[in-house]
This record gives structure tokens, sequence and C-alpha cells, in this order.
């Protein structure tokens, strides 16, 4: 499945981290509320299936989630032209108001 956020494809939304792998990407955090979603957290990380299962903004996740909380994934090979933390600060650019991080 893919999950648009801003223009960029994510593979998602998952319910767990098993169909996540452990390679270098861009991580969308959102939750599912009434058939919509709302993002969360949007990050980067060399091995983002760990990332996502040990975050330090997890409490951050639970605190403003209003639903199930779903993970959206952008392996870095999919963009070889933009770095990971362009796509993070043009989706929050594209999104002002995600509660949990900031920009890059």
């Amino acid at each position: 499945m893919v999950m648009p956020i801003a223009q960029f494809p994510f593979a998602g939304p998952f319910s767990t981290l098993k169909e996540i792998k452990n390679k270098s990407g861009v991580y969308a955090v959102s939750c599912e509320f009434m058939e919509k979603f709302y993002l969360l957290d949007v990050g980067l990380s060399n091995d983002v299936k760990n990332e996502i299962a040990n975050h330090e903004r997890r409490n951050c996740w639970e605190r403003f989630k209003k639903g199930k909380i779903r993970y959206g994934v952008l392996y870095t090979d999919v963009f070889p032209n933009l770095s990971d933390s362009q796509i993070v600060n043009n989706i929050r650019r594209t999104y002002k108001g995600i509660p949990c991080g900031a920009e890059i």
C-alpha cells in the first residue's frame, strides 16, 4: 500500500513493525481516527524499524494520538536526488503543527 505524505509515496500505513525493514530512510508516525490520518511525527534514521521501535518520542506519540498509531516509511533509495533531511523538512513545512519532533 502507498500512504502519500506531501508528494512522497510512503509505504504503509502499517499497524506493526513486521513489514518495516531495517533500512535507511524516513519514517512517519500517524494516528488513524474516524478513517482519517493525523501526522504525529516524521524523522529519519539509518535503521527505520529499530528507530521506531525504540524511539525517544514515543511518549509524545501516545500523548497526541487520537486513535490507533500507524507507521509509514520511505526508504532512502526511492528519491536518490533528495537527502532524508530535505524530505523530513519538506513534510514538516507542508504539514504545520506536527506535534512531535522538529525540523532537522
